[in-house]
């Protein structure tokens, strides 16, 4: 029985291919299929695919061209007989055990979905992020959980990206779910939607994916390329929450204008240089806000302060003014925070002096206790020899007491031994007269 079909879309990563591939079929869930799904790949990737598939029969190799993730996902999909499935990156790896994890959490829920815990590794930088994909504090306690219990937080509180998510395959099929065509951002809406659809939601507090950020050819793009696609695939988001009613319910509509707007000022921090940003800003300011109809009455739905300053410039300002306004907005930041480090070492350094003086204490008083435990020592020792010489004095009179108790037993032998000659002496005496 396949417990986990794990549908891998593949295109030109023979850099990290193996990597990937070794860390799948080395799960401590072995009862698992391997789908991997070529997008017309122009290196040695199909040729290490083939080599694997060889290797286990626990892999199948499918092919399309140039398709995209989305699709190749989506043909994965159809070939799975697993019970569960999840959809994993050829550039990324995985924990040993993390469909193990997974599986063990959404089959004692029963839920459609179970999410897990990622980490991010930039290879630009080399900086690494553990445990930056759940956001805990809008995940309720209680296991499972479904859009009715969070609707402010339904797309808050993890990221929109599969591979940190098992799925039951069943609810897929039930629910027609499918990725979208989209060069890129195109598990956007698949996500999204099966979060608003599912009965049953749980998360684990395990890391399942080592996620590996800025690979160039990795499905992730940089930010102007992706901008388009990213654009669209709210869009579809958009449509699919109208037609199913969705949009009309206040925290669902927050909890989506704040991941959308959210996606997009991250966008920003991706931009290297002013012509990038301006290209950016000018897109999202110009086209994708009014098409996503998030105006300035959504400037109050965003859950911080920085998006809702950020929100509210962006709908007055052109790119120049807006990062003058964030220039003046993070100074400000960074003087409250320097003023609050100044508080906070004041703080310090009054709790660090009031410490000192219990330190000072404590030692007296450790010194106070120390004289009176050697006196009491001290003590103890002339109790010690006390006790000794009184032992030896009772030792002393117990064998006086043995001698003294010998003497008497030998003068009781010779009182009876005089009482019997005396005894003798009567009966001759009397022997005489008669």
């Amino acid at each position: 029985m396949v417990k986990v079909s794990v549908v891998v879309p593949v295109y030109n990563q023979e850099k990290y291919l193996e990597r990937c591939m070794d860390s799948i079929l080395g799960q401590s869930l072995e009862e698992i299929e391997v789908i991997a799904v070529d997008d017309g790949s122009t290196d040695s990737t199909p040729e290490i695919l083939e080599r694997y598939r060889q290797e286990d029969s626990r892999v199948t190799v499918l092919h399309q061209q140039n398709l995209y993730a989305g699709m190749a996902r989506n043909n994965g999909l159809k070939a799975a007989q697993g019970e569960y499935v999840i959809f994993w990156d050829s550039d990324d790896y995985f924990a040993e055990d993390a469909l193990e994890a997974l599986y063990g959490e959404i089959k004692e829920r029963d839920a459609d979905i179970c999410v897990g815990e990622s980490t991010r590794m930039d290879l630009k930088t080399g900086e690494v992020k553990e445990r930056c994909y759940l956001n805990w504090d809008k995940i309720p306690e209680k296991r499972p959980f479904s859009v009715r219990d969070i609707p402010q937080y339904i797309f808050n509180f993890g990221i929109n990206c599969t591979w940190n998510k098992l799925y039951k395959r069943a609810f897929l099929e039930g629910k027609g779910l499918r990725f979208s065509a989209l060069k890129q951002a195109n598990d956007v809406y698949f996500v999204m939607a099966a979060y608003v659809l599912a009965e049953k939601i749980t998360v684990v507090d395990k890391v399942v994916t080592y996620y590996q950020f800025r690979n160039a050819g990795s499905l992730s793009q940089n930010a102007v390329q992706v901008r388009e696609s990213l654009l669209q695939a709210y869009l579809e988001v958009k449509g699919f929450l109208e037609e199913s009613g969705k949009w009309e319910e206040e925290a669902i509509r927050s909890s989506f204008v704040n991941k959308a707007f959210g996606t997009m000022a991250f966008r920003f921090s991706m931009a290297e240089d002013y012509e990038e940003y301006q290209k950016l800003y000018s897109f999202f300011q110009e086209k994708a806000l009014p098409a996503l109809g998030i105006g300035k009455a959504d400037v109050a739905r965003m859950h911080s302060d920085k998006n809702a300053f950020e929100l509210s410039k962006m709908l007055s300002c052109d790119a120049g003014a807006y990062a003058f306004e964030q220039f003046l907005f993070y100074q400000k930041k960074t003087a409250q925070y320097r003023d609050k480090v100044s508080r906070m070492r004041e703080k310090l350094g009054k709790a660090d002096e009031k410490n000192q003086n219990l330190k000072e204490r404590v030692n007296a008083l450790k010194e106070n206790v120390d004289k009176k435990a050697q006196k009491i020592q001290r003590q103890g020792e002339r109790i010690e020899k006390q006790s000794e010489k009184l032992q030896k004095k009772d030792e002393k009179l117990q064998k006086q007491e043995e001698r003294i108790e010998k003497q008497s037993e030998k003068i009781q032998s010779q009182q009876a031994l005089l009482d019997k000659r005396l005894v003798k002496a009567a009966l001759k005496v009397q022997n005489l007269f008669s």
